[in-house]
């Protein structure tokens, strides 16, 4: 049996991919400091005999380097995802820089392959659109804090390819684009989605930042965990980076619609739009980001498989049954 250790176990993806790993026999090692997480995530796993969860924080590198020990494959899902101008950076660099090279020094130590969690993020503004792994990345100006989360994923990134090229760990980068289900944060860091089906269904204000026109590219997790799994069961897949996620795209303001629509909710949406800069300060929000899937389809033969509207389906009905069971 091979043994999987997952940082950010306790998270939407971590949680999922959990799930995912038990029931194909593997038995895995859990980490989380649950500042993001919860125990709910993760509650209907903590008595199975092949899983270990242990509140650690991948900043401390004693305690994380030895719960990996023995560990043949590290996924690494934690992260802090920054949000918003008025928020302190320093905790996002600190756990996604110096939380990665943790990672990757545990897994050069105890010869793990690594299956590290980026971001679409990292493309910034670039135009090269649908967006390709190996196209050129576009960075905003440094004064603006919302930077820090791309760049700190991306220094991860050079992390990585650091400890494959200098001291031959294997590893996968995989740039996640954006993904929801029921146990996403119903924050801004969890995706628009989920506080959107959330406020039309309790027949709240939708918050729209800007005038909505802004597209992305949402993925219900379970394609996200799939993309993963063959990243991880893959060999060719080592060394390389692969946009995993959905290439549907819709503008932000055209989802709470289609949300409202598959709700069948009566009357007119109660719509509040909220300018950038209010939130982001002088970040300019990236306008479009759709994936490019064809690496991800020709070396992992991954293709997603639930679509944008089955996604919203899903998600509408799990917060339903939560509303009727409270």
């Amino acid at each position: 049996m091979t043994r999987v250790f997952v940082t950010g176990v306790a998270g939407m993806i971590g949680s999922h991919l959990l799930d995912e790993l038990l029931a194909r026999g593997y038995d895995v090692v859990g980490i989380d400091n649950l500042s993001f997480g919860t125990l709910e995530n993760i509650s209907h796993n903590l008595s199975n005999p092949w899983f270990w969860f242990y509140q650690v924080d991948i900043l401390d590198f004693e305690r994380m380097n030895a719960l990996a020990e023995g560990a043949d494959v590290i996924v690494h899902l934690a992260a802090i995802k920054k949000t918003g101008e008025r928020e302190p950076s320093i905790g996002t660099l600190r756990v996604n820089g110096k939380g990665t090279e943790h990672i990757f020094e545990a897994a050069r130590i105890h010869g793990c392959k690594v299956i590290y969690a980026s971001t679409s993020d990292v493309y910034g503004m670039s135009p090269d659109l649908p967006l390709r792994e190996g196209g050129d990345l576009l960075i905003g100006p440094s004064m603006i804090k919302r930077w820090s989360y791309a760049v700190s994923k991306l220094y991860g990134e050079q992390i990585a390819y650091a400890y494959y090229k200098d001291y031959r760990v294997p590893m996968v980068i995989l740039r996640y684009f954006g993904g929801f289900s029921p146990r996403s944060s119903f924050t801004w860091s969890g995706g628009h989605i989920p506080l959107f089906v959330d406020a039309i269904l309790h027949n709240r204000e939708v918050i729209i930042h800007g005038d909505g026109t802004q597209t992305r590219s949402m993925a219900y997790v379970t394609d996200l965990v799939e993309g993963t799994m063959l990243a991880m069961e893959n060999e060719a897949a080592v060394g390389e980076i692969f946009n995993i996620g959905n290439d549907e795209e819709l503008s932000v303001i055209e989802t709470a619609y289609l949300i409202k629509k598959i709700a069948n909710i009566e009357g007119a949406l109660k719509l509040r739009f909220v300018p950038f800069e209010e939130v982001f300060g002088r970040y300019k929000d990236i306008m479009r980001r759709i994936p490019d899937l064809t690496k991800a389809k020709q070396i992992l033969n991954y293709h997603p498989k639930v679509s944008l509207e089955d996604s919203i389906r899903l998600m509408i009905e799990a917060v339903q049954n939560k509303h009727r069971s409270d």
